[in-house]
C-alpha cells in the first residue's frame, strides 16, 4: 500500500496511551525508519480510547481536520499482500466518477474468505450480500481486480444475522431489493478486511447520522441499503448531500474543498466518456426531452441517484489478506510467514535466522523457523515450526514446536512449548 502515488499523506490514529510508544517506534524501529515517503504523522485524539466505535473516529475533529480529500482506511491489524495499486484502479475506474459520471464517486471495500488453505477455527465473519456491478467502459487488463468487483446491497455481522434470523424464524428480504436487484449473492463466510476507499462527501453523510457507531454495519450497511431501498435517501440525509445546490449545505460543500459541483458542470459540457478509444456510444436511446409542464417538476422531485459501494471479494488465498486479531490467527499468519522462502513475497525474510543471532552447536532448527536479531539459543535445543523475536534467549534443552515468542523472552533450560504465544518480556521456567 506504500507504493500508491496518489498517496498525499498518512495518518496513524492512536489513542494517547499509545502515542508515544508509536512515535518512538517510527523514529527508532529500523523497519520503519526505512519506509519511504511520506512519512505518517500520528494523531492521537483526547476522546478516543480503545473501545471507541470506528465510525465515532471519523467524527472526532482531529480525525476530520486531517481529512481533506478522498481517502483510504487501513486497520491497525491487516496483513496483507494485495498490491495497493490496483485496488485503487479497480476504484478509481468503478466508482471515483473519473469518466462520464455526473454523479458523486462511490466507494470500496475489501472481503477475503475465511475457508480454504488460511482457515482458522473460531475466526469473525461477516455477513454480505452482493449485486452484478455496473460495468464500465473501459475493459480491465488481465490482472486487474475489476472482474471481481461487485456492488454491496447489504452488509452486517453474522452475530447480527443470528439474531435476525432466531428472531423471525427466516431471513426476510424486501421487495424493493428483488425490484432493484433481481439476481443477489449471499456470503457467509467472508470476512470484513476493513480496507475502505470512501469519497470525501462521507464526513457528511457521518455527521448527519450521529447515531452510526460503526463503518462496516452503519456507513457501509445503509449506504448500501440506500441505493435500492425506498424513503432512505431523504432519511439519511443523502439528498442534500448528493444534491447539494437544492439545499442550504451547498455553500458548506464548497468551503470544505468539496469541488465536485464543478466537476460535474465540466462533465455535463464536454462527454467525457465519448473521448475513450474504447468507449461504444448508444444509438439506439434519443435524447429525451420534456413532454410538458409537469415533467421538470417530476425531475426535480426525483430523489438523486446514490453511488454504488462496491465490494472486492478475494476469492483465493493468495495473494493473502488477514486480520489478526487474537492469538489463533497470530499464531498461524507466524508461521505461514515462517515457511515462506527468503525475498519470495513482501512478507517473507531475507533471512530465516538473523545475521547477529547467536546459535550454539548441536542445536537443531529446522526450515520453517524464523529466529530474530540478537537472539541466544544455547545448547541442545530444537525448534521447528516457529518465529522466534529479537533479544531471546532459549535455555539449553530446551524444545519449540509451533511457537511465537515474542521479543525479549526468556526460556529456562529443557522447557518445552507447544502451539503456544508467548508475549514481550515473559520468563517461562521448564515447569
Amino acid at each position: 500500500m506504500r507504493d500508491l502515488i496518489f498517496v498525499q499523506g498518512i495518518t496513524l490514529i492512536t489513542p494517547p496511551s499509545s502515542c508515544k510508544a508509536i512515535e518512538n517506534a517510527l523514529s527508532r524501529n529500523p523497519d520503519l525508519t526505512s519506509l519511504p515517503h511520506p512519512r505518517p504523522d500520528v494523531v492521537a485524539p483526547e476522546d478516543l480510547s480503545q473501545t471507541t466505535g470506528t465510525a465515532e473516529i471519523l467524527r472526532l475533529p482531529e480525525v476530520q481536520r486531517a481529512i481533506n480529500g478522498h481517502f483510504l482506511i487501513l486497520p491497525c491489524d491487516l496483513l496483507s499482500e494485495l498490491a495497493g495499486e490496483s485496488l485503487l484502479e479497480a476504484w478509481m475506474v468503478h466508482a471515483a466518477g473519473i469518466v462520464g459520471s455526473s454523479t458523486l464517486p462511490g466507494g470500496l471495500g475489501v472481503w477475503f474468505p475465511t475457508k480454504g488453505e488460511h482457515a482458522v477455527k473460531g475466526e469473525e465473519t461477516n455477513f454480505l450480500v452482493t449485486a452484478q456491478a455496473a460495468q464500465a467502459i473501459v475493459p480491465p487488463a488481465s490482472n486487474s481486480l475489476r472482474p471481481s468487483l461487485s456492488q454491496v446491497v447489504y452488509s452486517s455481522t453474522t452475530d447480527t444475522l443470528n439474531d435476525l434470523t432466531e428472531s423471525k424464524h427466516s431471513f426476510p428480504i424486501r421487495h424493493g431489493l428483488l425490484r432493484k436487484h433481481g439476481r443477489i449473492r449471499m456470503l457467509t463466510t467472508t470476512r470484513d478486511a476493513h480496507i475502505y476507499l470512501f469519497p470525501y462527501w462521507i464526513l457528511d453523510f457521518l455527521n448527519q447520522n450521529p447515531t452510526f457507531d460503526s463503518i462496516s454495519e452503519d456507513i457501509v450497511g445503509w449506504w448500501a441499503k440506500a441505493t435500492w431501498q425506498d424513503g432512505l435517501v431523504p432519511k439519511l440525509g443523502l439528498d442534500r448531500i448528493l444534491n447539494p445546490s437544492n439545499s442550504t449545505d451547498g455553500a458548506e460543500h464548497a468551503e470544505n474543498g468539496n469541488n465536485n459541483d464543478l466537476n460535474t458542470e465540466i462533465e455535463e459540457e464536454i462527454d467525457l466518456a465519448s473521448m475513450s478509444s474504447t468507449h461504444v456510444s448508444n444509438l439506439l436511446t434519443p435524447p429525451t426531452t420534456p413532454s410538458s409542464s409537469s415533467e421538470p417538476h417530476k425531475l426535480a422531485s426525483a430523489p438523486p441517484k446514490v453511488p454504488p459501494f462496491l465490494a472486492y471479494v478475494h476469492a483465493s488465498t493468495s495473494p493473502l489478506i488477514r486480520r489478526i486479531d487474537n492469538p489463533s490467527l497470530l499464531l498461524h499468519a507466524s508461521l505461514h510467514i515462517a515457511s515462506l522462502n527468503p525475498s519470495s513475497t513482501p512478507l517473507s525474510h531475507a533471512h530465516k535466522v538473523h545475521p547477529s543471532a547467536d546459535i550454539a552447536a548441536r542445536t537443531t532448527i529446522g526450515q520453517d523457523v524464523l529466529v530474530g536479531a540478537n537472539t541466544n539459543v544455547q545448547q541442545h535445543v530444537t525448534i521447528k515450526s516457529s518465529v522466534i523475536g529479537a533479544n531471546c534467549k532459549i535455555g539449553a534443552g530446551s524444545r519449540l514446536i509451533r511457537c511465537v515468542l515474542m521479543d525479549e523472552v526468556e526460556l529456562g533450560e529443557k522447557a518445552v512449548l507447544t502451539g503456544v504465544v508467548v508475549g514481550a518480556r515473559a520468563r517461562v521456567g521448564k515447569e
